[in-house]
């Protein structure tokens, strides 16, 4: 995977996960080292705000 690239990351029943695929009705996700295929409709998208220094 490229370092440069940012995760997209969704929040899926409390739980902060990455977002590696989604379609209109599922979603791949990464918990930890592990993949899941989930309702895509459960996942909550997560905006990470930056602040310049």
């Amino acid at each position: 995977m490229n370092a440069n690239v940012d995760k997209k990351m969704a929040e899926y029943f409390g739980l902060i996960v990455e977002v590696i695929c989604e379609m209109r009705h599922c979603a791949l996700i990464r918990f930890g080292d592990r993949e899941f295929v989930v309702d895509a409709c459960d996942l909550v998208s997560v905006r990470q705000l930056c602040r310049a220094a």
